[in-house]
C-alpha cells in the first residue's frame, strides 16, 4: 500500500514504494538457506506442510520457514546416493573449490531439514515502532510450484497467532505484497490499521523554531479531522494510527478517510506512514 490519497507530500512523508512485480519475483531460488532451528511443527489446517521459526543470520530479526515433509525435490534428495565431502583438487582453483564445497553443504543441510523448503518470510525488529516487539518484513518468498495455496497468508499468520507479535509492512511492495495485505486484513481475530509519524514540534510547537498556533491546528486535523488513534512516542516523533480499507480494485489497502494530510506534513521531513497488523484473538 502507498497512501498517496491520505497524505500528499510525497517528498516530506517516507510512504510504502509500490514496486512492480519485475523488481521482485521472488521463488525457489530465493529459497536457498535450509537452516530451520530449534523448532518444528504441524502448520494449522491439514495441509501436512510444517513450519519453523528461527533467528536472522542478518541481526535482531526472525525467519520463518515453510517445509514439505513431502515435497518431490525432498525425496529425490534423500534417494540419491551420498556424495563425499569434496577435497581441493591440484591446480584447482580456490573460488571453484569453496563453490564446489559450498554446494556440497547445501545437500547436507537438505538431508537433514524437516522437508522441501518451499516458503521463507524474514523480518527484523523495529524498535522504533510504539508497540511492543514489532517486527517489519524485509522479504517474503514462496516456491513456485506452491503458489495459489495461501501460503502468503500462512507466514504471516504465524508472526500474528503463533508469536503474537505485531507485524509492520515492509518500506516497499510488489502488487503480490499489496494483495497479501488485503488478505490479511480479512482474517478474523487480525486489526488492520495504517499509521503515521509526526515529530514532536509539529503537535507540542515546542523549539526555537517551533510554531504553537500551527501545533494546535495539526492536533485539530490528527484528533479530530482525521480520527487519529494514538499509539505512543519514540525518538522525539509521535504515532497514530488510522482506519484502512480495501481500495476500489481490491488490490491494495487506502485510508478509510481521504482528507490529506499535506497541511500537517508540510515543512516536516522526519514523518512516516505504512501499515500494521495486530492479533487481538476477537473478530471485530
Amino acid at each position: 500500500m502507498r497512501v498517496t490519497e491520505f497524505i500528499a507530500d510525497t517528498e516530506a512523508i517516507n510512504e510504502i514504494e509500490r514496486l512492480p512485480a519485475y523488481q521482485y519475483q521472488g521463488g525457489k531460488s530465493y529459497l536457498g538457506d535450509k537452516e530451520y532451528g530449534k523448532t518444528v511443527k504441524k502448520l494449522p489446517g491439514g495441509s501436512g506442510f510444517l513450519y519453523s521459526i528461527g533467528d536472522s543470520r542478518w541481526g535482531s530479526g526472525v525467519e520463518v520457514k515453510l517445509w514439505d515433509p513431502n515435497g518431490k525435490e525432498f525425496i529425490n534428495l534423500q534417494t540419491r546416493p551420498p556424495e563425499p565431502k569434496p577435497v581441493k583438487k591440484n591446480r584447482e582453483a580456490m573460488w571453484k573449490f569453496r563453490d564446489r564445497f559450498q554446494a556440497w553443504e547445501n545437500i547436507q543441510k537438505g538431508l537433514i531439514a524437516p522437508g522441501q523448503l518451499i516458503g521463507q518470510l524474514s523480518l527484523h525488529a523495529e524498535s522504533d515502532f510504539p508497540i511492543r516487539g514489532a517486527l517489519q518484513v524485509g522479504t517474503i518468498t514462496v516456491d513456485e510450484e506452491y503458489r495459489g495455496m495461501s501460503l502468503a497468508k500462512a507466514l504471516y499468520g504465524i508472526v500474528l497467532t503463533v508469536m503474537k507479535r505485531p507485524v509492520l509492512a515492509g518500506s516497499s511492495q510488489t502488487p503480490g505484497g499489496r494483495r497479501n495485505w488485503v488478505s490479511l486484513a480479512n482474517i478474523p481475530g487480525v486489526q488492520m490499521k495504517g499509521y503515521f509519524s509526526i515529530a514532536e514540534v509539529e503537535i507540542s510547537g515546542k523549539s526555537r523554531y517551533g510554531n504553537t498556533e500551527k501545533a494546535e491546528k495539526n492536533i485539530d486535523i490528527i484528533m479530530g479531522q482525521l480520527g487519529g488513534q494514538y499509539l505512543g512516542s519514540k525518538r522525539d516523533s509521535h504515532y497514530f494510527a488510522f482506519d484502512v480499507k480495501p481500495n476500489t480494485t481490491g488490490e491494495e489497502l487506502e485510508a478509510a478517510i481521504g482528507t490529506k494530510l499535506n497541511r500537517v506534513y508540510s515543512g516536516s521531513w522526519t514523518s512516516t506512514a505504512g501499515l500494521y497488523a495486530v492479533w487481538t484473538g476477537q473478530a471485530e
